[in-house]
Formats: structure tokens, sequence, C-alpha cells
């Protein structure tokens, strides 16, 4: 497998950088380093998968850009449930640090073959959940849904080491990672729409620096609120 963090994504980091050390901000130059990783690792996860000779074409997919998840005005869903926040991070990006981080993420894209793109307008659609009929028993298709499926996934900015959010989230008997590795967390909202409807998920993950591969891999992943 072509790994994007080696070779491209190096020399588009290398950029970033620079970019970044005239300021001498190491948080700003570590946030874009982080979110390289974790936007490809995240990107990467919807390729679809072999097809195994049968055939089944994929769903269309464009991923923002745009750093989102925690930012209302990126998703369009019917019925958003309110969104939850990592809390407040000791590190605080400088003015044009988000605009260095756009630009490594259309790259990252560009090299994927993904799409970059907004989130869906669909205000006809409603969810998901099967709408019956005045006897309860047909189910009533999705007024103004498109006839295809489509997804819609964005990232939200890392979070610089393990968010309070996830001693809310994670099971009572499940231990805590290791903290002693580099973390970051980072939240992952999710959409398809199509002739049944829309739904939306919103996920955190923990990643945790591997010291074997050296990378950031996931080291937890958790469904935080949805709506369909």
């Amino acid at each position: 497998m072509k790994v994007i963090h080696a070779a491209f994504l190096r020399r588009i980091s290398a950029v970033a950088l620079l970019t970044l050390t005239g300021c001498g901000l190491r948080r700003d130059r570590a946030i874009v380093a982080a979110d390289g990783e974790i936007f490809e690792t995240v990107a990467r996860e919807q390729l679809p998968a072999p097809r195994d000779g049968l055939g089944v074409p994929s769903s269309p997919l464009r991923m923002d850009s745009r750093p989102a998840g925690d930012n209302t005005d990126l998703a369009s869903t019917p019925d958003r449930p309110k969104r939850l926040e990592l809390g407040d991070s000791t590190d605080s990006i400088t003015p044009g640090v988000t605009e260095v981080i756009v630009e490594q993420r259309k790259g990252i894209l560009a090299a994927l073959g993904i799409t970059d793109g907004g989130p869906f307008d669909y205000p006809g659609c409603g969810g998901a959940r099967p709408h019956l009929g005045p006897d309860s028993t047909v189910v009533l298709p999705g007024p103004s849904c498109p006839p295809q499926v489509s997804r819609y996934v964005t990232v939200g900015l890392p979070y610089r080491g393990a968010s309070p959010i996830l001693d809310k989230v994670r099971p009572a008997n499940a231990p805590a990672p290791d903290s002693t590795a580099e973390m970051w967390t980072v939240l992952i909202t999710e959409s398809s729409v199509g002739p049944g409807g829309q739904q939306w998920r919103q996920y955190v993950s923990l990643f945790r620096r591997d010291a074997a591969s050296g990378r950031l891999v996931v080291a937890e992943r958790f469904l935080l609120s949805w709506a369909e």
C-alpha cells in the first residue's frame, strides 16, 4: 500500500512547517503535523474495500478539507442533536494555521482521489427512520431525497492529549490507554443521504503514537451522538 505520509505528505508538510517556522510556534507545527497524519488515516478508512470481483459500486464520497466536527456551520442534517465539545485545549493556534491545515488536507484528498466538498443540502429529505403511512404498515418514501446514496465526512482539529470527554463515554470496565505516548483526540462526523433519508453520526477518536511504526494510530473510538 502506498503510504502518503512517507512521501507526498512529507513534502506538503515540509512546506506547511516552513510557513510556520518564521513564527517560531512549535505547538502550531506539532498540530499541523499531527493533523496530516490523522486526516490521512481517517480518509483512508473511507476508501472502498476490495470488491472481490463482485463489481459492487461504492457510494459517492466527499470529505471537507475545512476542520469541522465541532463547528455547527459545516454539518447539515435535519434535527441535528446538540454537539459535544472536546473541551478547552491548552493549545491555541495562531491566525493562518487553519489555512495551512486546509491546504495540507486538500493535498491528501487529491492524492487519494477523494472529492473535497461541503455538506449536503436536502432540506426536504428527512431522517432515515421508517416513515409509516396512516395504517402504520406502509413505509412511505422520503420526500425530496436523492435517488443515490452519498456520503460526507468531516474531521475536527486535533486536541492535544486525551480529551476529558473520553472518560464520559469509555465503558466503566475498560482501561484507559497508556498515557506515556503522544496522544491526540479528534471529532469525526459521518453523514449519508439517499432515497431512504439522511443519517448523521459523530465519533470521538483517540490517536496514540505507536512506538514500533512511529505513526499515530487509533487507540479508541466511540460513538457520541447520532440523528436519523
